[in-house]
């Protein structure tokens, strides 16, 4: 699904390219730590009876694709 106009993506590239290479990378690890943090948060308060290990458990299960061995 496409919500960007052909005009407002050229106009975000080229935002970006003018950020240069350090900040765009500052970007994505704020949105990286961002989804990371939504995640925990969202399946710590569908699970409360989790605890620390389930809840990582998880949330490796759903980012990821895989569970840890025990």
């Amino acid at each position: 699904m496409l919500d960007t106009s052909p005009e407002a993506a050229r106009i975000q590239a080229a935002v970006h390219r003018k950020l240069g290479a350090a900040r765009r990378f500052e970007i994505a690890c704020e949105m990286s730590d961002a989804v990371r943090s939504i995640t925990r948060g969202r399946i710590e308060a569908k699970h409360p009876e989790y605890d620390e290990a389930a809840v990582q458990d998880e949330f490796l299960w759903e980012l990821y694709g895989f569970r840890r061995q025990r």
